[in-house]
């Protein structure tokens, strides 16, 4: 049995909020939720989300930066000027991808900078990451990180937790995990609740702090209500509605008071052109061991497959390799080639392999 899996399915593409938006939800300052860019794999690409105020005056917008090959490297945060009537930077992130490891480094109009690097698994997703800051008196990043996360996946690959710890600035040993973000799912393994508690070292017990909650008012609008625990109870204090399109795509956010519900500030969406993206066609009945790959691989593959040609793609989409295949069993030297992600494509079967 074949499955079919975009390249993109390895990626959550997140929503991110700007700061006055999220304050009209989340006075707490949590962690914007993780809303879903789209309903199912798409090619489309997020190009850019202004924010307004209530009354359609714009102040924030935030732009999305691509390279040739589709992957985001950058988004910019620009803040409107009404003096002038121009947008000004106020904060940029970077990314950069190295095997199974993405490094994003933020850095704000006043210069401060932190670096993240978050390690994945042989299947893309996130184990855990380290984030240090710049030090303005060396002219280099800090030697030891100061925050350390850590994914806790359920049995069927789905994040259950994420959990943090942080730095002893005396002891300059890791704490234990003080911050915990769990995650709770819906019938159709849709996220439907993030809980964020923190540590309490006296009574020895998670305290909650705050929390989102999903839900979907109609096949084109989502919401989520954002609540704070206070006094042995959740107290509801703010609201986002997100509204998506044919494709599923959001297109536009509404953001509510705690206070009395209304619009505090909205924000529209825009999408680049789609692309031609690569697909996984996964099967059984091919083979790559070991995977990853050190210096060579043997591929095992059926008789249909004997008289084919097997192809190595890097991740740029270019062919790096190429050799027929004689027998079930072929040994594949691929000492030569630069450590990476690689497709290997055989007729219309693409398998993932990472060389080390």
């Amino acid at each position: 049995m074949n499955l079919k899996i975009s390249l993109l399915s390895f990626v959550l593409m997140a929503l991110p909020v700007c700061s006055e938006a999220q304050t009209a939800r989340n006075p707490l300052n949590l962690e914007p939720a993780q809303v879903s860019l789209q309903k199912r794999i798409s090619s489309w690409r997020l190009a850019d989300e202004t924010f307004y105020h209530a009354d359609g005056s714009q102040f924030d917008k935030r732009s999305y930066v691509y390279d040739e090959y589709g992957r985001q490297i950058a988004d910019v945060t620009l803040q409107w000027n009404k003096a002038d009537n121009t947008w000004r930077n106020t904060m940029q992130t970077e990314y950069l991808y190295e095997k199974d490891k993405e490094i994003t480094i933020a850095r704000s109009i006043r210069q401060s900078m932190s670096k993240t690097e978050t390690v994945s698994d042989s299947e893309g997703k996130p184990v855990y990451s380290l984030t240090c800051l710049w030090n303005k008196n060396t002219e280099a990043w800090s030697v030891n990180p100061y925050q350390r996360c850590e994914w806790v996946y359920d049995d069927n690959g789905r994040v259950q937790a994420l959990m943090k710890q942080y730095k002893n600035r005396t002891s300059n040993e890791w704490d234990d995990y003080s911050v915990r973000i769990l995650y709770a799912y819906d019938r159709e393994g849709v996220i439907n609740e993030e809980l964020f508690q923190t540590w309490n070292a006296e009574t020895g017990q998670w305290t909650n702090r705050g929390k989102y909650s999903y839900s979907f008012l109609n096949e084109h609008q989502k919401a989520a209500i954002s609540y704070i625990y206070a006094s042995g109870d959740w107290i509801v204090d703010g609201k986002t509605i997100y509204f998506s399109d044919e494709e599923g795509k959001i297109t536009r956010c509404e953001f509510f008071k705690h206070t009395d519900e209304t619009l505090a500030a909205f924000s529209l969406i825009t999408y680049s052109e789609s692309i031609e993206l690569p697909t996984i066609i996964e099967s059984n009945e091919i083979n790559v061991y070991p995977n990853p790959v050190i210096s060579s691989f043997e591929l095992t593959a059926p008789d249909e497959y004997v008289g084919k040609t097997m192809q190595l793609f890097n991740v740029s989409g270019n062919m790096v390799k190429s050799m027929p295949i004689h027998t079930q069993h072929t040994q594949v030297e691929v000492s030569g080639l630069p450590n990476g992600v690689y497709l290997l494509k055989i007729g219309e079967i693409t398998k993932r392999i990472i060389i080390k």
